[in-house]
């Protein structure tokens, strides 16, 4: 039954989703992810799986488009088998939230957008600390 929900959830996220995305970064190395609109032209919904040199996991982002620019802000939360990858590594974990700092690349490219992040993270298990991480990623879609 299992097998069949999580089949049934991964074919309704890929038909619902606006754009497939791959990024490189924090907080697990290399990450895919569907981006989902849910209030149009303001905000998208975020779910991504990652893998990395330390941990394998995955998180949700809320996030807001500024009107009028390429810029967007965004709240999310991850958990990982292992730390996340960003500095300092001293005050890294497993899980937390993280806040989404980004913009789009002017590129000329149908249907394919290159976007650059920044993460500051609250980290709050294991243990309480806050990091800074980045990404830059890939997204295909309308």
């Amino acid at each position: 039954m299992r097998r069949v929900l999580a089949v049934l959830l991964t074919v309704l996220a890929l038909g619902l989703a606006q754009r497939a995305e791959v990024s490189a970064g924090s907080p697990f190395g290399v990450q895919g992810g569907l981006r989902f609109p849910l209030v149009p032209l303001l905000v998208d919904g975020r779910v991504y799986g990652g893998v990395g040199p330390e941990a394998l996991g995955g998180g949700v982002d809320l996030l807001l488009k500024v009107p009028l620019t390429d810029l967007y802000l965004g709240l999310g939360g991850f958990y990982g088998t292992g730390p996340a990858l960003t500095l300092p590594q001293e005050g890294r974990g497993q899980g937390g939230l993280r806040a989404v700092l980004g913009t789009w690349l002017n590129l000329p490219l149908p249907w394919v957008g290159v976007y650059v992040e920044a993460h500051p993270i609250l980290y709050l298990f294991p243990q309480t600390g806050f990091g800074i991480g980045g990404a830059v990623g890939v997204s295909v879609g309308l």
